[in-house]
């Protein structure tokens, strides 16, 4: 019976097997054409390459050299300026000007900006002759100028695709073509994002209307890769299916990473060129490659990689060597070798003129997935919150400050244009630095702890200096506008690292809601409080905080009317207070007055509107604002529930554990329990089995001897599902109940007694007591098997665990203004809920957290049964939905701004990771923190302690009007500015905005100003999230003309003859265009 048995188990198992083969080629190592690479990662050329039939005649390989330069990753930008990037810039100048033929690809304009600005008119010195005067700006010119040295992609930096905002993916763009176009007078058409953590079809959208004509890609997961190179597809046109207006733009993804073809190629670390060794390689390349692209007869293959060509001349002599042995190789008779620069290539495969029978691709590359087995790169999304938050919290205020520059040049053109120019510089090294903190290892936290430092002070700097920025523009627009040379120069102070400190902590220091900080100082007398709206089209209220008040402090609007007030008292004594800014207009302002009781007798001191607090912690909470009251119910497992508008909505703070000695989660991977649950379950069925085994041989003569009854005979169908049962239970308990410790000891092969023992004593008395034979027993070991698969696809909200087992406890705070509820959920966790006057239908939610050691938090929002995530990006929702087959960590999304799940709608401070592993409820991926490595290029584990504090509105209506347009408004937050009260121009009006009317469908992507020979000119970017039909002099007073230009690139001011005038503004929705304004003077 038993050998009956294993022969059916053996062939159950072989046919198994046979499926699996045949369905998942992709996956395993065998069944493969012989030009994919193994696992889908790349690798130098193996013997499967003989399988392929010969090159096709007429091949030209094109041989193109590159240094992939990061701007921070495992060391600093500067560090690696320092150690290699600026040895590169100069040894790859002097190469290709000693050898006309040669060609150089570069990437990164941060590193070339920084060069340039420090060495590029310096003198080379290294050539010979009259040649040794030329500058390093001269010979790189020279060189574009032959078609030598291109530089590709344009942005600053290559920013990441997922977790960067609309508008940040514009300024990206915009930053670097103006440095191109300062530094060499020069600009790019193709775009490479060969490093990206995926790609999205935003980007390729940006890029098609921003001018270029291509773009090269580098990551897609290894499942789409087969299937886009089994159908010769990785050359393709990317339409994007979900933009109004999208054009197609030809997409080039690299077969293999963009190193060389194998380390024999990698000059930098090999001294020795083997030309036959080489031209061998190379060939086998063509090989793998020429049929995964359309039949053009043209191969590409990368010569470099990180930091690459230090060692430019050995590099260089030995392409040299290659392309003069293959002329005469006869092995090489048909086939051509060549230098060329991506864009050669591009003209040589004639793809940019003919692109009828390409491929067009709609969607997004994205989870990445690099190899199988759960090896998504998911771990980017929730990586180093804290510095995600400050590249929003930066990027809000040059968004601010910029408008406010454009704005108030407008209004006050009569101050030099040499200030003007000073401002401009101040807010374009902000842009600058900011662009740097959207780099793919920046705003992912995929950096070591120094880098991030770095990283942190360089957008601490940067929001200092475009507030000191906004300052300076904000009392021009006001009207102040004397002494505007001795103002301009205090925003130097701004680059200083202490005068952050000075500022932050000094006790008259303004501060405006969500953490944005203005350095100004309140005086003794009245101070006029200007509350600027200049980021958006639209009036909106808005909170507004201010700290170091005397109790006496009095507020009054423009008309010197007291508004109300929420008070609080510091430790040092003096008073936090706040209040809303009610109805700021669009692109506009309105003023406020800062006095004492004496100066506005009927206003109340602030001790007399004060915050009262709660006694007592409480498991429920009361919070109410206008006609908005929301009830606050705790129960357990730190679930709290909210009920407001006739619905319940249920929040809780979870935790994955993430095992370091199975399957180390990183940086970059995030790892559900998959394969830790294996080996543990993997024990615990030998375990189940060896006793069911036991009981079913020598079950009979032991139960006598212990004297134990048999109670029931349970057949094949009850042993199955009793067997279906425990594996469920097992999936349950190693999910809910073992701690961490007994996990990560199972997985090492400790304390096996404790799990095997128990299991087995319980397996054989229970298939003694049931009576089971081999039959029952294999059906029972079937069952579990079932239950536990089962388990692990339907049960995937068990692979997290609730932070507390308790309930919280609030203690609640009622005031004028914010009612807010806090909580401790743990330790190393707080809770915060708060409604506000300005937005009664909002609920505020954030959470004050540090990640354990290999743990990764999220906050889960569950209401109703949708699993259908749709992400808003700024520009338009994306649909994604999750299914019950997806492992847990490729289901995250990135949110960057908003994310809706049925009628939840959450809008995020900060970039997350989103995703719907159970029916109706929303994860949000918030902090992490790992002491194992993922092995993906990072040198360092990420060991994050450093606490973050995550913010998200909760809508709390079932159906939101616009959501979209609510997101915008949280986006463009107001900003307010403290001046000397010396006229009483404001206070007569108290509310200004240069805008005919507002304009809530539109949002400012872009705005820039300067001076032309016919007057004023402002570039305004304008995306429609509606149908928009209105005046172009509606938007700004005085526009003698308007022109819409259809590159969305903002570099120079010319006036171009080559664009329709246009007296209004007619935008679909989705759609965005570029509109230049000449403004009378």
């Amino acid at each position: 019976m038993i050998r009956r048995v294993m022969r059916k188990r053996g062939i159950l198992a072989v046919v198994g097997l046979i499926f699996i083969i045949w369905s998942n080629p992709q996956v395993l190592p065998i069944r493969k054409s012989s030009w994919m690479p193994r696992y889908g990662e790349p690798g130098p050329p193996t013997s499967r390459d003989t399988a392929v039939s010969p090159l096709p005649s007429n091949l030209t390989i094109h041989l193109l050299p590159h240094s992939h330069v990061d701007a921070g990753w495992n060391l600093s930008l500067d560090e690696y300026y320092e150690a290699a990037v600026r040895k590169v810039l100069r040894r790859a100048t002097i190469q290709l000007w000693m050898g006309r033929g040669r060609r150089f690809v570069w990437g990164d304009v941060a590193f070339l900006d920084k060069w340039l600005d420090e060495e590029g008119d310096s003198m080379n010195g290294q050539l010979k002759g009259e040649q040794r005067q030329m500058t390093w700006r001269q010979l790189l010119q020279e060189e574009i100028e032959r078609g030598q040295w291109e530089i590709v992609g344009g942005g600053y930096v290559s920013a990441d695709e997922g977790l960067t905002t609309w508008w940040a993916h514009n300024m990206v763009l915009d930053v670097g073509h103006r440095a191109l176009s300062r530094q060499l007078n020069t600009t790019t058409r193709v775009a490479w994002q060969i490093d990206n953590f995926g790609h999205f079809n935003t980007v390729a959208h940006l890029l098609s209307n921003s001018g270029y004509h291509a773009q090269f890609v580098g990551r897609m997961a290894y499942r789409d890769l087969y299937g886009f190179a089994s159908k010769g597809r990785l050359q393709f046109l990317w339409q994007s299916r979900e933009h109004q207006g999208a054009r197609p733009l030809l997409t080039h993804f690299l077969a293999e990473h963009y190193a060389s073809p194998s380390p024999d190629f990698d000059l930098d670390y090999r001294e020795s060129c083997n030309v036959d060794l080489l031209l061998e390689q190379l060939q086998r390349v063509a090989r793998r490659h020429v049929r995964q692209y359309p039949a053009h007869g043209h191969v590409l293959v990368l010569i470099g990689d990180d930091f690459r060509f230090v060692k430019a001349r050995r590099a260089f002599d030995c392409m040299d060597r290659l392309i003069a042995a293959s002329s005469s190789h006869p092995q090489w008779r048909d086939v051509t070798l060549q230098y060329s620069t991506a864009s050669e290539y591009l003209q040589a495969t004639g793809l940019l003129q003919t692109q009828k029978n390409l491929y067009r691709f709609g969607g997004d590359m994205y989870p990445y997935q690099d190899k199988p087995v759960e090896q998504f790169w998911s771990g980017i999304l929730g990586s180093r919150p804290y510095l995600k938050w400050l590249v929003r919290d930066c990027e809000l205020t040059v968004k601010h400050a910029e408008a406010l520059v454009a704005l108030s040049r407008a209004k006050g053109p009569h101050i030099l244009d040499g200030e003007w120019t000073q401002m401009e510089e101040h807010l374009e090294f902000a842009r600058k630095q900011l662009a740097i903190g959207h780099h793919h290892d920046s705003i992912t936290g995929t950096c070591t702890n120094e880098v991030f430092a770095d990283y942190a002070q360089r957008l601490q700097v940067a929001s200092r200096v475009a507030l000191r920025v906004a300052h300076v523009a904000v009392q021009i627009y006001a009207g102040y506008s004397d002494h505007m040379p001795q103002i301009i120069d205090r925003i130097r102070d701004a680059y200083e690292p202490e005068a952050v400190v000075a500022d932050a902590c000094s006790p008259a220091t303004w501060d405006v809601a969500d953490g944005m900080r203005g350095s100004l100082k309140a005086g003794a007398n009245k101070t006029t409080l200007l509350v600027s709206n200049a980021a958006l089209l639209a009036a909106q209220s808005h909170v507004v905080r201010l700290r170091g008040l005397p109790y006496n402090a009095a507020i009054a609007d423009g008309m010197g009317n007291p508004v109300k007030i929420q008070a609080q008292q510091a430790i040092d004594g003096s008073f936090n207070a706040m209040f809303v800014a009610e109805d700021v207009p669009a692109l506009g302002m309105r003023s406020y007055m800062v006095g004492t009781t004496e100066q506005y007798p009927q206003a109340q001191p602030l001790n007399a509107q004060l915050t009262t607090t709660s006694p007592a912690f409480s498991p429920h909470a009361s919070l109410r604002k206008g006609r908005t009251q929301v009830l606050l119910r705790s129960k357990r497992n730190g679930v709290v529930e909210v009920l407001a508008n006739g619905r319940t909505v249920r929040v809780q703070l979870r935790e994955y554990f993430a095992n370091p000695f199975v399957q180390s989660s990183g940086a970059y991977v995030m790892h559900s329990f998959g394969l830790m649950y294996a080996v543990v379950f993997g024990i615990f069925g030998a375990a189940l089995c060896a006793g069911w085994l036991l009981a079913a041989v020598s079950g009979p003569r032991i139960l006598r001897t212990l004297r134990i009854p048999r109670v029931i005979s349970v057949g094949t169908l009850g042993a199955t599902l009793i067997g279906c049962a425990q594996g469920v239970a097992a999936v349950y308990y190693a999910a809910q109940v073992a701690s961490a410790e007994l996990l990560n000891a199972w997985t090492r092969g400790q304390s096996m007694l404790l799990l095997f023992a128990p299991v087995s004593a319980v397996a054989f008395v229970q298939g003694g007591m049931l009576r089971w034979g081999m039959r029952a027993t294999t059906g029972a070991a079937v069952g579990a098997l079932a239950g536990t698969a089962l388990a692990l696809l339907l049960g995937q909200s068990w692979q997290s665990r609730a932070l507390t087992p308790h309930m919280l406890r609030f203690q609640v705070e009622h005031g004028n203004v914010c009612d807010k509820a806090y909580a401790l959920a743990s330790e190393f966790a707080a809770l915060e809920m708060q409604l506000c006057a300005d937005t009664p239908h909002m609920l505020h939610m954030a959470t004050t957290l540090r990640a354990p050691s290999d743990r990764e938090l999220v906050m889960r929002v569950s209401h109703g049964w949708s699993r259908t995530l749709h992400l808003f990006d700024g520009t338009v929702e994306r649909r994604r939905k999750s299914g019950w087959w997806i492992p847990v960590p490729g289901a995250f999304y990135p949110a960057p701004q908003m994310v809706r799940l049925g009628s939840l709608t959450v809008h995020a401070r900060q970039p997350v990771g989103a995703a719907s592993v159970q029916q109706g409820a929303l994860d949000l991926l918030v902090h992490r923190n790992m002491s194992a490595n993922d092995f993906r290029g990072l040198q360092k584990p990420l060991a994050d302690s450093h606490a973050a504090r995550p913010a998200f509105l909760l809508d709390l209506r079932p159906n939101p009007p616009s959501p979209v347009l609510d997101n915008l408004r949280f986006n463009a937050p107001p900003l307010a500015f403290a001046l000397p009260h010396t006229t009483e121009n404001l206070q007569r009006n108290a509310a200004y905005s240069p805008a005919a009317a507002s304009l809530p469908a539109l949002d400012l992507v872009g705005i820039r100003s300067c001076n032309t020979s016919q007057g004023l000119v402002i570039d305004a970017r304008l995306l429609a999230l509606h149908s928009t039909r209105v005046a172009a002099s509606s938007l700004l007073p005085g526009v003698k003309s308007a022109m819409r230009i259809d590159n969305w690139l903002m570099r120079s001011c010319s006036l171009p003859t080559e664009h329709n005038k246009t007296d209004v503004v007619n935008l679909k929705p989705g759609e965005q265009a570029l509109f230049r304004l000449l403004i009378s003077s």
